[in-house]
């Protein structure tokens, strides 16, 4: 089973180390709640896979909704009870049920656990007839890849090629999902301290080789109809906690910043790639930064291949996603940026 996220951070933040290597940085991801984190260079090392939930509720109905899958995949009722770490009587529960007769508990909003698929439109996400959208897709461990694509360029590329403007600042309706405004108390629409743009093909050839790749590693070319980029110009920018219903690869460019998984913050620095499912994420305030930073940002839904592979990670000691890529990586990392229009790349983003 993967480690846990906030586990793991907070071992990283409890070991000896130099004091000359740490970090100390005041954050705020709500406004009136200033937290200080202490960041070594243990922390820099987390890499790999890390299970994380939002809450004992979403880990429980998380755990639900596995047992069901897993019988789906043919595991028997010890199997899942050893890959969930709980009793075969906890299992023989909820295992038969279909995914739609599950209750959610607490805390789970409501339109977790639905098919994805409803913000494909307003993502970019692509999907086709082997996409998965089922319940059991929303969850996805953590990746956390270091210095996946360190190249000076791609911030100063991306800073002065992208056409950026400010957005309107919108929620989302508990229940349903859907984008909600928020307004100011005088009735004007909220903007973001952020700023965003899309990216296209030619745009940072930096950018276009990080991104290549990405899709060859993971085999999600074709999977994506554009990439955002997010720009934070020093550390009172910053993007409210939120959830997609679809996969997110991120890259971080420039200062290091806090991307919070989860509740949990972890340092990203430049070059760093950060994948993860539905979790909630956001980058709090840092008035300690002073410098900008951007992110790129795939949004894709994985197909049921792929889906399949990042389950087995709850059950297998090795890395099989990892495997399978390997055979992807060859075929697709040298195609040139006029190339990805045949995996189905470019137009909306």
């Amino acid at each position: 089973m993967a480690p846990n996220l906030a586990r793991a951070c907070r071992n990283a933040a409890a070991g000896d180390a130099d004091p000359s290597s740490i970090r100390t940085y005041r954050w705020m991801q709500f406004e009136g709640r200033e937290h200080v984190t202490e960041f070594d260079e243990s922390h820099f090392k987390l890499d790999g896979r890390f299970e994380s939930n939002s809450s004992a509720g979403h880990k429980e109905y998380q755990a639900r909704i596995r047992a069901i899958y897993l019988r789906k995949q043919g595991k028997s009722k010890a199997d899942i009870a050893k890959i969930l770490d709980r009793s075969e009587r906890y299992v023989s529960k909820w295992w038969q049920k279909e995914e739609r007769e599950v209750p959610k508990p607490w805390g789970v909003h409501g339109f977790l656990g639905g098919e994805m698929g409803f913000e494909a439109v307003l993502s970019g996400a692509a999907m086709n007839e082997d996409t998965a959208t089922d319940a059991a897709t929303w969850w996805r461990d953590v990746e956390i890849r270091r210095g996946f694509a360190k190249d000076p360029a791609i911030y100063k590329e991306i800073m002065e090629n992208a056409d950026w403007e400010s957005l309107p600042s919108n929620t989302k309706d508990f229940s349903t999902g859907a984008p909600v405004m928020k307004y100011m108390k005088d009735g004007t629409v909220c903007t973001q301290s952020y700023q965003k743009a899309k990216y296209s093909p030619g745009l940072s050839p930096a950018t276009d080789k990080a991104l290549q790749k990405l899709f060859a590693e993971y085999g999600i070319e074709g999977r994506t109809v554009g990439v955002l980029l997010n720009r934070y110009d020093d550390g009172k920018a910053m993007l409210g906690s939120h959830r997609h219903d679809c996969w997110t690869a991120l890259f971080s460019f420039g200062s290091e910043r806090i991307l919070t998984l989860d509740h949990t913050p972890l340092l990203c620095q430049d070059g760093d790639l950060v994948i993860f499912g539905t979790q909630r994420h956001g980058v709090p305030k840092m008035p300690d930064i002073s410098t900008g930073r951007v992110t790129v940002v795939v949004f894709f839904y994985p197909n049921n291949l792929q889906k399949q592979m990042m389950w087995q990670t709850i059950a297998d000691d090795d890395n099989p996603s990892r495997a399978m890529v390997a055979i992807q990586h060859d075929t697709f990392l040298g195609q040139s940026a006029e190339e990805w229009a045949l995996w189905g790349f470019g137009g909306r983003g």
